[in-house]
């Protein structure tokens, strides 16, 4: 953690103002060029803290703090990078998911994970082709401090990171008391209560200091339905800009699946999905793509499972989102899987190595009407004798 700044009431007013205005311009541009993660940004409270020991933190419900002593010496697109972080461990329910793991482990995978997806965040228009923020460079005791972001974790979500790290021999953390000064019920500038929380762990990710407070059952309801407004907000503005889908869309109550996939594809396809042993010889071909070879479920007799899924206009952003996790549900269980997208034609054809970074991104192609008669005139021409083929995700009731 960086060592607090000593600064006069007015420097530190000065500061203040000049590190609001920066942030106020970058979310009027995440508002227009990725309104996902700006309306999200609108529902938390920012707070500035001089003593803060990192440069933010937040409670993952209402308030981002920022020490704008160390914020003001990044350049506004390195700014954006802590800000939108900051908005991920809101989005990601990241304390809520911590359960009963290492605090210290899981702190790290979360920061890992969280900064891929901000570093993945595009520019808009012209500029698609460039990262919107910039990762930031962070100095400690005059020493350059990496940020926790590293290519042999990208398309890991977090638990699975957290897993790779426990195999690994990492230090200690540091320990700290973290003291955090809640806004008075006056405004702005006004002060409240501190909220003191001891044995917070320095976790070496440079950016912030996690803080673990659980959230309410209310509070998770609040936060869901944040979300939702977010995703909203995003289809009304044209599906413009960068959303997370495939991660968010799983954590929404009642996005889990629905269907008892193990049940009905048994009945479907009697003991053609029947695995008797794990195999080298054939791999799962979900984690080929993250260059990790994983023994596959193995069994003579399975060939390949095709779903389709609808893309026609009428699957508004709710439909598509329990659709997605469905077909998410259906991969885990048997990794030889074809996914299809068509509205009244057929778009796009995702194998198995494919289909993690299908879910993760999302791009889906359609928007027209509906027919299934091209997905299955495209199976008869394209796709020699698949074990069995399923319409389940194009359907609008996802129970048996």
């Amino acid at each position: 953690m960086s060592k607090p700044v000593r600064l006069t009431a007015a420097e530190f007013t000065r500061l203040c103002r000049q590190e609001r205005d920066r942030l106020s311009a970058l979310r009027l541009q995440l508002i227009e060029s990725h309104p996902f993660w700006g309306y999200l940004l609108l529902q938390m409270q920012l707070v500035f803290q001089a003593d803060l020991p990192a440069l933010a933190a937040t409670d993952c419900m209402r308030h981002i703090w920022f020490n704008p002593a160390l914020t003001s010496r990044l350049p506004i697109r390195q700014l954006g990078f802590v800000m939108v972080h900051e908005i991920c461990h809101s989005v990601f329910a990241s304390m809520e998911r911590r359960g009963s793991r290492n605090p210290h482990l899981w702190n790290c995978a979360t920061d890992y994970a969280i900064n891929r997806i901000v570093s993945e965040i595009r520019g808009p228009g012209a500029f698609r082709a460039r990262a919107l923020y910039e990762v930031p460079k962070i100095y400690v005791n005059g020493r350059e401090q990496k940020i926790l972001l590293d290519p042999k974790y990208d398309g890991m979500i977090a638990e699975t990171i957290y897993e790779a790290l426990a195999a690994e021999e990492l230090q200690n953390p540091t320990m700290l008391v973290l003291r955090l000064n809640l806004p008075g019920s006056e405004g702005e500038g006004s002060c409240g209560q501190t909220l003191e929380l001891p044995d917070i762990a320095d976790h070496g990710g440079g950016i912030d200091v996690h803080v673990p407070l659980p959230l309410s059952p209310s509070q998770r309801e609040e936060l869901a339905d944040r979300i939702r407004g977010a995703l909203a907000t995003w289809q009304n503005m044209g599906s413009r800009g960068d959303v997370p889908l495939a991660e968010v869309c799983q954590l929404l109550p009642g996005r889990r699946a629905r269907v008892p996939w193990p049940r009905l594809l048994r009945q479907f396809a009697g003991q053609a999905l029947a695995r008797d042993d794990y195999s080298l010889v054939r791999p799962n071909k979900r984690y080929l793509s993250e260059k990790i070879v994983v023994p596959g479920l193995f069994s003579e007799s399975v060939n390949q499972v095709v779903v389709a899924l609808d893309t026609s206009g009428s699957m508004d952003i709710d439909l598509l989102s329990q659709a997605i996790a469905e077909v998410a549900r259906l991969s885990d269980l048997t990794p030889e899987i074809l996914l299809i997208t068509a509205d009244a034609a057929v778009h796009q054809v995702i194998p198995a190595v494919r289909l993690p970074s299908f879910l993760r991104e999302l791009k889906v192609k359609g928007g027209g009407g509906t027919s299934h008669l091209p997905v299955f005139a495209h199976i008869d021409e394209s796709i020699s004798s698949p074990t069995c083929s399923s319409a389940s995700a194009t359907s609008k009731r996802f129970s048996p």
